[in-house]
């Protein structure tokens, strides 16, 4: 059903080096057929600094076996050779979907 974009999944994970906590950023998932939907764009200030925010929904198939949770980073190539770096918020599973809501901030460059 889905298969012309394609879904890299990133997660932040501590681990102990030599007692003390290490924040590094690992990946779980590449190369997962995926289709994203742009929901929604806004621009923001924020301290005086323009944003845009973008709201997608990510589509995966139910069937697939990825884990994935909020605030999870999200690295989405579409179709038309693009490239969207995404967070993960609300999950929902569906029938034969699962349903990713997601947000990309950006600062506008005048």
């Amino acid at each position: 059903m889905f298969k012309n974009d394609r879904l890299t999944v990133k997660r932040e994970v501590y681990e102990l080096v030599e007692n003390e906590a290490v924040k590094k950023t690992i990946t779980l998932y590449e190369n997962i057929p995926c289709h994203l939907s742009m929901s929604l764009n806004n621009t923001v200030y924020k301290q005086n600094v323009p944003y845009l925010i973008s709201e997608f929904t990510l589509f995966l198939n139910k069937d697939s076996e990825i884990q994935i949770k909020e605030n999870d980073f999200l690295i989405v190539n579409s179709s038309d050779n693009r490239s969207y770096e995404l967070i993960a918020g609300e999950i929902k599973a569906y029938g034969y979907t699962i349903q990713i809501k997601c947000r990309q901030e950006k600062i506008i460059e005048g």
